[in-house]
């Protein structure tokens, strides 16, 4: 299944937007959008989701404004879900998780009326904590049971409080223990095996010589028997029989308690690995999260010191672990929408390359248990940064929030094509339409690629269709990315040209190769350059190197989307396009 678009309505600061999206199970997608774009509404339009409804908080509706009705929906293979104040079509197909930093305000009172603040990290609830019950096993008893050879019956008092029996007894049907047939099977090998007189060691041997195949015709026990040996909870064949003997017929005695020693088995295994996932994670000798029980909620929980206790990586990548491994440990019998808000503002590389070997180990569980995910990371940060990473660039699927212009760039797409696969021209082109040079130059008609507009065989008309698209940027017009970007750095490269004095000195800066170097190169002539040239880099340093199927157009449009951008380029737009050098 393939989540083709996410439609919003009236939530945050979202009024109406339609993303056309291509989300796919089992492998990273992100959403990418500027800061300020809007992302947390998108992750509170997942999170307000109850099983019956939208449910948001008063501070989450639009402009406050209760009365404008709230509405999410996704469309999944062609079908639409819709969820709003009356429904949850989303929830009956799909669970929903949110993942966040939990970063919250919290005021304190003081004596006569003084108020302080501070910002705290909510705590993370893990699960309920149940009755401490412990199976009620004597081996003696067991024992004597079986019959006058029970000392073949291993004891099993530490495998009983070891949280790997939980595994050895995953997905096995121990009610069907009490089943005649099975009964019936099985009580015949007892009833031989206490005909044998010997040790356990002697009737371990005659089994294996005479019962072997009765023993394997249990399919039920001897999966539970095969576990134990791959465990290490048993030596032999035999003996994990015997003990998946005696755990099956606990389970038959008293199969409520069997349930609820389990329960507590199993609390015990997960308490014991959050303690150990904060270990890993501890760098201080410091305050640091904590594993605690709550009394009055009967809770487990992981509590955390105040966020100025913390720094901000640790807090981030800390949340985000914790939050990761509930939701495996919790599993999901629907697919489930797992949406990891914006988390990655204080993650250096290290705790960047953590955040996709749990997001990765996450996909893998779920695949491992035949269970459906999505991961849907929202991020404003460049999709290059993850490709460094764990995270495999040929399944990441990158998604850009931000509307962008269409159809204006497909002839520029087409010259950054020419110029990789066209060699009679390649070096021509590189030279004079993708870099500043005082030279014009047109390039014949018979070696111009057909599928070009014929007017730009001169490099100057080229020029010019660029510098109309930046002017139609700035103006709040459809315009050309790519175009832009092109306009961009011929304006910078024309204006650190122009700052040099030596007639050797600009000879050089023309064959110097891409821009960052030839500002380099003015840089280093002692040359004071406006700190902006160098800040546009942002742009005209796009890789404008052609590879099929990438996404030209949606990271620039992203970057040219911002103020502060834009006033940057009107600034450089100004100088050398309408002042001159």
């Amino acid at each position: 299944m393939t989540i083709s678009q996410i439609e919003i309505r009236n939530i945050k600061g979202i009024s109406h937007e339609c993303f056309k999206v291509q989300l796919k199970a089992y492998k990273p997608n992100l959403l990418v959008a500027p800061n300020g774009f809007g992302k947390s509404s998108v992750a509170t339009a997942f999170s307000s989701l109850n099983t019956k409804r939208i449910d948001l908080a008063e501070k989450d509706h639009h402009r406050e404004n209760d009365r404008l009705a709230p509405e999410l929906s996704i469309t999944v293979d062609g079908q639409k879900l819709a969820a709003d104040k009356t429904k949850n079509e989303i929830r009956q197909q799909f669970d929903v998780l949110v993942v966040n930093s939990g970063l919250t305000p919290k005021a304190k009172k003081h004596f006569k009326g003084a108020v302080s603040s501070t910002i705290e990290v909510k705590p993370i609830t893990i699960c309920k904590t149940p009755e401490k019950a412990e199976f009620s096993y004597k081996p003696a008893e067991a024992k004597a049971s079986f019959g006058q050879n029970g000392k073949i019956l291993p004891n099993i008092s530490e495998q009983l409080k070891a949280p790997r029996l939980l595994n050895a007894i995953q997905g096995v049907d121990l009610s069907k223990f009490t089943q005649v047939r099975i009964q019936a099977a099985v009580q015949a090998i007892v009833d031989k095996v206490n005909q044998q007189n010997g040790s356990a060691a002697v009737l371990s041997q005659w089994i294996l010589n005479n019962c072997i195949h009765e023993l394997r015709a249990v399919p039920f026990l001897n999966s539970i028997s095969d576990r134990l040996v791959q465990y290490g909870a048993a030596d032999s064949e035999i003996e994990g029989f015997f003990a998946a003997y005696q755990i099956a017929s606990l389970h038959a005695a008293d199969s409520k308690a069997f349930s609820a020693a389990t329960d507590w088995l199993h609390y015990v295994a997960i308490k014991a690995h959050y303690q150990d996932l904060l270990a890993n994670f501890k760098s201080s000798t410091w305050q640091w999260a904590k594993v605690e029980e709550t009394k009055k909620k009967k809770e487990l929980v992981v509590n955390f010191p105040k966020a100025h206790q913390l720094s901000n990586g640790q807090r981030d990548i800390i949340t985000l672990v914790v939050q990761l491994h509930k939701t495996l440990y919790e599993g999901s019998k629907k697919p489930l929408i797992l949406v990891i808000d914006e988390v990655f503002d204080y993650l250096d590389d290290a705790n960047l390359v953590a955040f996709q070997y749990y997001v990765t180990s996450i996909i893998e569980g779920y695949k491992a248990r035949n269970q459906v995910i999505y991961p849907i990371i929202l991020t404003h940060l460049d999709p290059g940064v993850f490709f460094d990473f764990c995270f495999n660039k040929h399944k990441i699927q990158i998604n850009y929030l931000l509307a962008k212009p269409t159809g204006k760039a497909q002839n520029t797409l087409r010259l950054i094509e020419a110029r990789d696969s066209q060699e009679q021209i390649k070096d021509r082109l590189e030279k004079y339409w993708f870099h500043f040079h005082i030279d014009p130059c047109e390039i014949p008609e018979c070696e111009w690629p057909n599928n070009l507009p014929q007017d730009w065989r001169s490099s100057g008309k080229f020029h010019n269709y660029t510098q109309s698209e930046l002017a139609r940027y700035l103006g709040n017009k459809n315009y050309d990315p790519l175009a832009v970007c092109f306009a961009t750095r011929i304006a910078v490269e024309k204006l650190g040209h122009g700052l040099l004095v030596q007639d050797n000195q600009k000879d050089e800066f023309l064959e110097t190769k891409k821009t960052q170097s030839k500002m380099d190169f003015v840089a280093n002539t002692g040359v004071d350059i406006p700190e902006s040239y160098f800040l546009l880099g942002l742009i005209y340093n796009t890789n404008l190197h052609w590879n099929q199927g990438r996404d030209y157009v949606s990271p620039l449009s992203a970057k040219l989307n911002h103020p502060t951008i834009r006033q940057l380029i009107s600034g450089l737009y100004d100088v050398a396009y309408k002042k001159g050098v």
